[in-house]
């Protein structure tokens, strides 16, 4: 069975980013337990780093981060998912990127399928894929990609961003894209 280890970006201390009064931390958490639900349902394991607000998040980022990897690791992930949403000053910013640790490999396959499948099926701007050193990305030992779903800071954006209806939805886009990427699961 293919392991998925979903990454709920921020939470506890750190919101995230704000914008047009929506909160990061919530739409990624959201998002990630709706992924991890359509994920289940077609066949896949998945481990949640949280579940609500502050399970499982310290207060010091670095070690926070370091935590998020290595649980993936010592769970044995095929693949790590973490959820996230942008800002930019320029409120007319939008679109959906991806960004993983070296381009060429099974993590950029991965993510390039995933923005695919947000931009087909709800008509988001493909930003594409680029490489980061983040540290989720660096100190994960499985193909890792870091999604920025939209802008928080683009009005139109923010309001899908903070829609129930938009986050399953975005939920089952990326999902989607993984099963298109890794087949069936079993």
């Amino acid at each position: 069975m293919i392991k998925i280890f979903i990454d709920a970006g921020h939470g506890g201390p750190d919101p995230g980013a704000v914008g047009n009064d929506v909160i990061e931390e919530y739409v990624n958490l959201n998002v990630a337990l709706a992924l991890a639900r359509c994920l289940n349902s077609a066949g896949y394991e998945t481990m949640l780093y949280r579940s609500t607000q502050d399970e499982n998040v310290l207060d010091d980022k670095n070690s926070d981060l370091s935590s998020r990897a290595n649980m993936a690791n010592r769970w044995g992930a095929d693949y790590f998912i973490s959820i996230h949403t942008n800002s930019s000053e320029r409120p007319q910013a939008q679109g959906a990127e991806a960004y993983v640790y070296n381009l060429g490999g099974t993590a950029e396959r991965l993510a390039q399928s995933i923005l695919s499948s947000i931009s087909s099926q709800l008509g988001s701007v493909n930003r594409g894929v680029f490489p980061a050193r983040f540290a989720v990305l660096r100190r994960t030992r499985m193909p890792a990609v870091l999604l920025e779903l939209g802008y928080l800071t683009n009005s139109t954006e923010a309001l899908n961003l903070n829609s129930p209806a938009w986050q399953r939805a975005v939920a089952n886009a990326i999902c989607q894209g993984i099963i298109n990427y890794t087949g069936s699961p079993s």
